[in-house]
Order: C-alpha cells, then structure tokens, then sequence
C-alpha cells in the first residue's frame, strides 16, 4: 500500500473514531456533567443571594424581587423564596402547573419542601434531582435556608437536555464531517507531496545500486524528509568519488606493474645475455669473466633498488596519512641532507647552497621527509652540469614549511610537468640504461609523501633552470 493511501486510511479512521467517541462520551456523560455543574452553580447563587438578602431587607425588599429577576435571566435559574406556610414571597415562577393562584407551592413541592425542613434548619443544604410521577427527570433542586423565617428554593430544568444532547451529536457529526473533508484534501495533498519525494528518493536510491550516481534528489522540504534526502545525494557523491579513485587507482596500478614489467625486461635481458656468455665460454679470459660478472651484478643492483622504491611506493598507497611525526629543527634536517650527498657533490664539482632561513621546529616524519628531499637533490645533481650550483632553500609560508630545489639547466617541457609525479614517466623517452638508476619512481613517492603529510608538492620552470617543491603544512 503507497504512503498516500495509508495516510488517508489512517487519517479517516482516526476522525471517525473521534467523532465515535464524542458522540458516545456525549450521550452517556452529558447528563451527568450538566446534573453535575448545575450544583455547582446553584450553590455559588446560593451563597450569592444569602450574602445579598439581609441588605435588601434592610432598604428595600421589592428591589431583591428583581434582583432575583435579574439572577435567573443571567444564570437560568429560577429562585423561589418561601415561607414555612408554603407561601411564595419573591419571584413567583411557575414550578409546575400545580401552583396556585394564592401563591402558594403546590401540594407536590409542598410535600418535598416539608419532608427536607428539618435538615434546612439545621443550616444544611438539600440537593436533590426531583422527578416527575413517571420518574422522569425534569429539574435539579437546591434548598436552603435563609434566615429564621425564609427558605430559598433554586431549580433547573432538565426536560430539554435529551434534546440538547441529540442536537450536540449532530453538531459534532455535521463539524467531523466538515473536519474529515477539509482534512482529507490537506492529507491527500500533504501526501502526495511526501510520496513524491520518497519517489524521487527511492528513484535516486535505485540509480546509486545499479552505480548511477548522475540522478540527484530534489527535494525542498525541510525536516527528515529534506535530510533523508540531503543523505542520499551525500551517499551518491562520496560513492561516486570513491569508485572513481579506486578506478583510477586499478588504472593507476595496471600502468604501474606495465611500466614496472618494461623496465624489468632490460635489467633481466643483460644479466640473462652475460650469464649466457659465462655458460657457453664466450668469456674466454679472466678479465672478460670478471666484466661479465660486473655487470650481472650492476644490473642486479639496477633491479633490486627498482624493487625496493615500487614497495616503498605500495607501502605510501596503503599507509592513509598514519604514520610517526616527530619535532627536529630545520638545521638538524640540513645538515643530515648535506651529508647524504657531499661525495655526489665532490665528485661533479657542484656546490649546494642553503638559503638564510629561520631555524624553527618542524612537526613531520623526519626519515620520510628526508627522503622526499634527497630525491629532489639527487635529481638536481644528476641534471646539473659539471661545477653547476643546486640551492635549497626554506621558506616559512601560511603555517607550514616550504622546501624548494633549484639545479640550472635545461627546462622541462610544459607538457610534461603534469606527469611528471607519474611512477616510471621519464621526461626523455630515449633515454636508456645509463646507470643512473633512475625509473621515474622518486618523483611518485615525493608526492605520495606530501600527500600522507597533507601537503602538496610542484614543479616550475625558471629562465635558468628547474625549481621542485614540497609544503608540509604545521599546526
């Protein structure tokens, strides 16, 4: 069953069973409850009329004839005032058609009257419901005395309350009926609106199983509604991003293990062609031997430490920013980086210059960083010429360190800077062995080190030369 029906099924029985239960209420309480708060009033007039009386009977008892008038047109009440004779004295009402032209209390109220004067002059009030020769309701009475001479006499009458409670009921069918008709229009509309958007967003939740995440819910409602649906778009755009970078991530790793098995391949075919020549005597002398077997050792080498950066690179992928962060000043962090590379430097002639910069703490993964630098400088080293110049330079910018390294040379191509963080993508495609042992993988684990850092890596090119950088962010 959709929303909209059980919301009208719900809603319609829910208005009959209160219109049910007025009525029913009504007609087995109503009396009760106006038996009830007759007393109530007739015992506040009580009280009002004695307190009222004995000043009236000092000035001017005509006056208390209207004063009671008054009282029974404002509280529908009628007060008779008698006297132990029977005789009416204020406020001739009729009682009922027994009453005497004498004014004189019918032989029936005169009866009642004088069954219940003993307990009236003891100052008590007598209550009672008094009913007619068929036992029919007809009046709620109130008797009291009031003073040594008079008694108050107070009566309602109870003949039209069926009438009234058969009118109520039809009152309260004829506004539940209205109410059930203006209701149902507002839940049928309130319905639809809430069935078409858990529509629209079970549509959505449909298109984010099948993985379509273009369909986006529309919803302006406020509430849970409106959240539900906030949700869902969250849900669709963070699976979409998600599938998105683990497809890229299988791409990214397909590309890798390709690039991996090509530059595997001229590795393994020397060390496979130079064991070759050992195996079939094509090494006739020691000293061609001991060639041979350099370079299966070099080319080993060569393997080994492709090896050893494609697991450091896996190693990053998997590590989400988890890692050890130590405090050490920027001078400690030189000097260790300017040690790594002093014979590098001797023996190329070239001279690496450090910036004046602010010896400061910094908060990061003193071996990672290290690394991602090394790399920045190895590579300034091999591209620079003979007694060339590579600087290194901190920089304290928006609360983080920047570290940069500029060798002189040759530009790279603009086309080229994008990749150039791409594992095993070389700026000169022809390049081959040459025994600098470089794969294109530094520059992958510089960034993926930037990354665990939440930093950010870049490279520019400047009218001499070639600029790298890291920013590793504090605080």
């Amino acid at each position: 069953m959709s929303i909209k029906k059980k919301l009208f099924v719900f809603y319609g029985l829910l208005m009959a069973g209160f219109i049910l239960v007025l009525v029913i209420v009504d007609v087995l309480f109503a009396g009760r409850f106006f038996i009830h708060e007759s007393k109530k009033q007739m015992i506040e007039i009580c009280r009002s009329v004695k307190a009222e009386f004995p000043e009236f009977e000092k000035s001017d008892l005509n006056a208390f004839d209207d004063y009671l008038e008054s009282m029974d047109e404002r509280r529908n009440v009628k007060i008779l005032v008698v006297d132990k004779s029977d005789k009416v004295l204020f406020r001739n009402h009729i009682l009922d058609i027994d009453i005497k032209q004498k004014n004189k209390l019918s032989k029936r109220w005169s009866e009642f009257f004088h069954s219940n004067i003993d307990e009236l002059n003891d100052n008590k009030q007598h209550y009672e419901v008094f009913k007619n020769k068929d036992d029919a309701l007809r009046r709620v009475v109130l008797m009291s005395k009031l003073n040594d001479n008079y008694y108050l006499i107070l009566s309602r009458s109870l003949r039209s309350i069926q009438d009234n409670v058969r009118i109520s009921n039809k009152l309260i069918i004829i506004i539940g009926l209205v109410m059930f008709v203006i209701g149902t229009i507002l839940v049928l509309i309130i319905a639809k609106r809430m069935s078409g958007s858990v529509v629209e967003i079970n549509s959505a939740a449909r298109s984010i199983a099948n993985l379509d995440f273009t369909q986006k819910v529309r919803v302006k409602e406020k509430g849970e509604i409106g959240e539900l649906a906030d949700s869902i778009n969250i849900i669709s755009d963070k699976l979409n991003e998600s599938i998105n970078s683990l497809k890229d991530s299988v791409v990214s790793r397909e590309q890798l293990i390709r690039d991996m098995s090509h530059e595997l391949k001229t590795p393994i075919a020397a060390v496979k062609g130079y064991a070759e020549g050992l195996k079939y005597g094509i090494a006739n002398d020691r000293q061609k031997a001991e060639k041979y077997c350099d370079v299966i050792v070099s080319q080993c080498d060569v393997m080994d430490n492709l090896v050893r950066s494609m697991l450091n690179l896996s190693k990053m992928d998997t590590n989400n920013g988890d890692i050890e962060k130590n405090t050490f000043l920027i001078s400690e962090f030189n000097k260790s980086v300017e040690e790594s590379f002093e014979i590098k430097l001797l023996e190329k002639k070239i001279s690496l210059v450090t910036n004046k910069y602010e010896d400061k703490q910094v908060c990061a993964n003193f071996m990672l960083l290290q690394q991602a630098v090394s790399n920045y400088v190895d590579n300034a080293i091999r591209y620079s010429l003979v007694g060339g110049e590579v600087e290194l330079n901190y920089l304290w910018e928006d609360n983080g360190l920047k570290i940069t390294v500029f060798n002189t040379g040759e530009q790279i191509d603009k086309a080229e800077l994008e990749h150039l963080w791409d594992a095993f993508y070389k700026v000169d495609k022809s390049r081959t062995q040459n025994g600098t042992a470089n794969y294109g993988v530094g520059l992958a684990i510089v960034k993926k080190i930037a990354n665990i850092h939440n930093g950010k890596v870049w490279v520019e090119n400047l009218d001499n030369g070639v600029k790298f950088g890291i920013y590793i962010p504090q605080g």
